[in-house]
């Protein structure tokens, strides 16, 4: 696992940054750009904490890997998985299924969300965003949190209480920058 400078974090690090049975939520580049998930990694890191695995799955069996690695939610994007069949997947799990957005750097009439899906909720990591300085996707994301679960990526810690007040229901952080989160 890395900090968010890229250094390797040791097993000991991450052990005194979390406590048993927390939820950790594994942003797999590998997965997700390559297709090739670190599932050993999964496997290890799911002994001890709740696992939430954003590899991006491109098939069914992508998700039965990642259940038999130990996560008990998983984020599937449509981009890499377009023909994503959700009840399928809930067939085969009971993991909590979550799908990720993107705002684009467009009018707000071209957000492409789609609540169609039934899933659990949704993930929004693009860090490119100001959307605070953009009341109209400030507005529509607000509006989306009241019927929706919304978990954020955000970097900048001074923005956590920004992402608060809209009523997201949780802001995913760096790994090395949690303690200062809470």
């Amino acid at each position: 696992m890395k900090k968010s400078n890229g250094d390797i974090l040791t097993d000991d690090e991450l052990k005194s940054l979390l406590k048993k049975d927390d939820f950790v939520y594994l942003y797999d580049v590998d997965g997700i750009e390559k297709d090739k998930p670190n599932l050993c990694i999964y496997q290890m890191i799911s002994q001890f904490y709740k696992m939430w695995t954003d590899h991006g799955p491109r098939v069914l069996g992508d998700v039965v890997d990642s259940v038999m690695a130990g996560a008990t939610n998983i984020t599937l994007r449509e981009k890499l998985w377009p023909k994503m069949h959700i009840p399928s997947v809930r067939e085969i799990t009971e993991c909590n299924i979550f799908t990720e957005i993107k705002i684009p750097h467009t009018e707000i009439q071209n957000i492409p969300i789609s609540t169609s899906y039934n899933v659990d909720g949704y993930v929004l990591i693009d860090n490119n965003i100001k959307i605070e300085k953009d009341f109209q996707v400030c507005s529509f994301l607000k509006n989306f949190c009241i019927n929706n679960k919304l978990y954020v990526y955000e970097s900048n810690l001074k923005n956590i209480s920004y992402w608060k007040n809209l009523g997201v229901a949780g802001i995913l952080v760096d790994i090395d920058k949690i303690k200062e989160a809470h």
